[in-house]
């Protein structure tokens, strides 16, 4: 049975579990996560990990630094975007707007945009698609940008949208060779560098994107929208 106390310490989320030892999670956004058994003194323990919260939380901050100050902006293809209301869903890049009729349409439309994108995609790797893809389905996950099911399903996080042009295609290419190998083993990751020379560094701007997205304003509206 687990029970959760929020907001016992500023930016901490408790949770009491039937657990042996406690275990601590510094979140991209900087809160703290902390699972513990219930007798447990949560106040000691963060204060005996301070140094390594704040190691954890300046890492964090460093990958955020080039959305700071831009969390209440769509951050779409790798640039950030104002998002204003209007009569239906339109991109002006010019002016660096989008406008939306509501949050749920603005999901909506981003959906359909990056499905229409991976399909087209993925006819450009038919040695890794073979006889084809089963479903696409693109979903606001919480903890990876994609998965690939044992009957050729591709799932694609919605966030996916908001990276620019080379990090789709290489999330489209890491999902793809799934089709072919469904582990991360050596052939694996040989059958991507064949698509994706550079994919250690695209890993990494991966990440970088990730901890952005936690912490934008309008990413988290869109995770709660219908």
């Amino acid at each position: 049975m687990e029970q959760r106390e929020d907001g016992v310490l500023a930016g901490v989320t408790v949770v009491r579990k039937a657990v042996r030892s406690a275990r601590l999670q510094v979140q991209p956004d900087g809160t703290l996560r902390v699972v513990a058994p219930a007798s447990f003194n949560v106040e000691e323990f963060l204060q005996r990990n301070v140094v390594w919260i704040e190691e954890q939380r300046a890492k964090y901050d460093r990958l955020a630094a080039a959305g700071r100050g831009k969390e209440d902006r769509l951050l779409l293809h790798g640039e950030f975007y104002r998002v204003l209301p209007g009569v239906r869903f339109a991109i002006d890049g010019a002016s660096g707007c989008v406008t939306s009729p509501s949050t749920s349409i603005l999901k909506r439309n981003l959906t359909r945009m990056l499905k229409e994108e991976v399909s087209d995609r993925l006819k450009d790797y038919p040695d890794l698609v073979g006889k084809g893809v089963g479903r696409i389905s693109i979903k606001l996950q919480r903890t990876r940008w994609g998965s690939c099911s044992s009957l050729g399903n591709l799932n694609i996080n919605l966030r996916t949208v908001a990276l620019p042009e080379t990090l789709r295609e290489y999330i489209v290419i890491h999902e793809a060779t799934h089709l072919r190998e469904q582990n991360h083993s050596a052939r694996f990751w040989k059958l991507v560098e064949d698509h994706y020379p550079d994919h250690r560094t695209a890993e990494a701007e991966l990440r970088r994107y990730w901890v952005i997205l936690e912490r934008n304003r309008v990413w988290r509206s869109l995770q709660d929208a219908p």
